[in-house]
């Protein structure tokens, strides 16, 4: 598995743990934002397509962010865990 691959494997990861969470506390909003955040992420393991890899940086981590806005604990946690692991992706950037 390469490096892009194991960086997606880590935001599913931490993304599940966000929604096993927020669905104890009865969130539906939250978990329904982590959802759409997560659910392309397993297509893009093993992608070969830079361009769906770009798509994913350039339009789906923006909404996401734009969409967790308005839970700031939701926020905190994306820039926390998240964002670290969409700094490499930006670097491994080849489109």
């Amino acid at each position: 598995m390469n490096e892009r691959d194991q960086i997606y494997v880590e935001i599913l990861r931490y993304g599940m743990l966000k929604l096993r969470e927020v669905a104890h506390m009865k969130r539906l909003e939250c978990c329904e934002v982590e959802a759409e955040h997560l659910h392309n992420i397993p297509s893009l393991i093993g992608e070969t397509n830079d361009y769906r890899h770009a798509y994913y940086i350039d339009s789906e981590v923006p909404f996401y962010l734009e969409r967790v806005d308005r839970a700031p604990d939701m926020t905190r946690f994306a820039l926390a865990r998240f964002e670290p692991l969409w700094a490499r992706l930006r670097e491994l950037r080849r489109v």
